[in-house]
């Protein structure tokens, strides 16, 4: 995802405790997550590679706001299932697309951040069915005009 919604006051009102520090570590967590679709490292030494943590007070802030805000990937997909409220198989399809590309075991997941990418998967897969469709029918549209000649 390029881009993702945020809602200003739902965050203020979850994080309106954290330091400046623990701040920049969830911004800088949640745009990793969003941006590669992907689970963040659950390896610390990864993690604090990935996300620039210098400082001994950097570690600290990722630590903080990883155990807060961030949960360990599950083995199965039950326990997403019940996290997300998916309890349709149309609804849980989309998240099992979603997942194809997470090659690597484990990692952090944060819920509400995964929902969204989930939803975002929806829309684009909707789109991309779209165009392929639309695509499809120009062409058989020319193939049609040109077998009419």
């Amino acid at each position: 995802m390029n881009w993702y919604k945020h809602y200003i006051g739902d965050y203020q009102r979850s994080t309106g405790d954290l330091s400046m520090t623990e701040h920049g570590a969830f911004r800088l967590m949640l745009d990793q997550f969003y941006g590669t679709g992907r689970p963040l490292p659950q390896d610390r030494k990864a993690l604090y590679r990935l996300l620039r943590a210098e400082t001994a007070a950097d570690r600290k802030a990722i630590d903080k706001v990883s155990l807060r805000f961030w949960r360990q990937l599950p083995e199965g997909l039950e326990p997403l299932y019940d996290w997300l409220n998916l309890h349709t198989e149309e609804e849980r399809v989309p998240l099992r697309l979603a997942m194809v590309e997470w090659s690597e075991p484990g990692g952090l997941i944060n819920v509400r951040a995964l929902g969204e990418l989930v939803k975002a998967f929806v829309v684009s897969d909707h789109y991309r069915k779209i165009a392929l469709n639309r695509e499809a029918n120009k062409r058989a549209a020319a193939a049609a005009k040109g077998g009419a000649k």
